[in-house]
């Protein structure tokens, strides 16, 4: 899967709130009933469940046009401008705030949506989703297909450009694939906006300043930023809890998205069998608790990556507390590169905060006789996909 599929993937969404109603309900199964939803929708106080789905869809595929213009666009003329460090940061942050105001609309609608019947869902056929991304005035192949979902298949995760091959298209992606969105998908969707929305969040919380007798510096502008991401990223995970339980509950099997192992008519990419929904709820019951700050994160013996880089901060007895770490984010990043300068984020492992079973829980698997490169990059696949 390549970053355009996990940028498509936060694009298949749904969503509420309340906005404006359309003329006619909602049709995203065709290029041209497509531009005429996403013209016509619009939010106001009477909108139907579909009409609230559309509104979010459009959104989301409007704001992925948006930054990828800027990025094809806006970096170009940049380039040949020759702007000072201070206004590409302030352009990047313009785009960034942006990109947070969008995603927290969307974000919102989906926190109020109800699919209560099928009748609510909305009928989806993201292949026929096209926009001209980049703004040059054509629609190239891969902008095309930019929104079509991968065949589905169990292999290991793979990162690839945009291909201007259309037979590359027809074979690697289900170009007719059509899902009926339920509640379990309006979950997540919202998990996804949940973690979006909280790096745009830690990312505008630093801010760039040039100084004229030192090097320039990143440096924490807006704490509330990041305290506003710890909440979202809470949210994100909870929610990723609850879609995990509410797809299991599932009995139907029409046209679904994520699916659970008795659910065959799916257009999700990646198959989930009983296996992968235990250990996901495993690694829930894990994270949760450490990232609400009620366990903390020591250092364990073959701990490596980027878990070992938190908790080796701590002396023994000690655990590195996420909270903290958003409550009190460093004030110069680039500078705190030091030890001693994360020390403040570690507490005593007592009762109160217990040793989080995380690093465990992933070294049983990593230790298995059947854990090598390329299924450990296939789980990576799936729980990329499911957030």
């Amino acid at each position: 899967m390549r970053i355009a599929a996990v940028l498509s993937s936060a694009a298949v969404t749904l969503c509420l709130l309340s906005g404006p109603a359309a003329a006619t309900q909602p049709d995203l199964t065709n290029s041209a009933a497509f531009d005429r939803t996403c013209t016509a929708v619009k939010r106001s106080i009477r909108m139907t469940v579909q009409e609230q789905q559309a509104f979010v869809i459009c959104k989301d595929v409007a704001l992925v046009q948006h930054v990828w213009t800027f990025v094809e666009q806006g970096w170009r003329r940049m380039s040949e401008q020759g702007p000072s460090p201070s206004e590409i940061a302030l352009a990047i942050r313009t785009e960034l705030t942006h990109a947070r105001d969008q995603l927290r609309q969307s974000r919102q609608m989906l926190e109020n949506i109800r699919i209560r019947s099928s009748a609510d869902g909305l009928l989806l056929v993201p292949a026929t989703w096209v926009r001209d991304l980049d703004g040059d005035g054509d629609i190239s192949i891969a902008e095309r297909h930019f929104f079509a979902i991968p065949v589905r298949n169990d292999s290991r995760l793979a990162v690839r450009p945009p291909s201007d091959e259309r037979e590359y298209y027809e074979q690697e992606y289900s170009l007719k694939a059509a899902v009926r969105t339920d509640q379990s998908d309006i979950l997540w969707s919202l998990s996804y906006h949940y973690f979006a929305e909280a790096l745009m969040e830690m990312a505008l919380s630093y801010q760039y300043q040039e100084r004229a007798r030192a090097n320039p510096e990143i440096f924490l502008a807006h704490p509330e930023g990041m305290r506003r991401a710890h909440q979202l990223l809470v949210r994100g995970i909870e929610t990723s809890e609850r879609m995990r339980q509410s797809v299991l509950a599932e009995r139907d099997d029409d046209l679904e998205w994520l699916a659970n192992p008795r659910q065959a008519n799916t257009a999700f990419p990646v198959p989930l069998d009983d296996d992968d929904f235990r250990v996901w709820g495993e690694l829930m019951h894990h994270l949760i608790p450490l990232v609400r700050g009620r366990t903390v994160l020591p250092l364990g013996e073959k701990m490596s990556g980027s878990l070992a880089a938190l908790a080796r901060v701590c002396p023994e007895g000690q655990g590195f507390s996420v909270p903290a770490l958003f409550a009190d984010a460093p004030k110069y990043p680039l500078a705190s590169l030091r030890r001693e300068a994360w020390s403040k984020y570690c507490r005593k492992i007592d009762a109160s905060h217990p040793a989080s079973g995380l690093h465990a829980f992933v070294q049983s698997y990593a230790d298995k006789p059947d854990q090598t490169d390329s299924a450990a990059m296939r789980y990576l696949r799936r729980f990329l996909w499911v957030n």
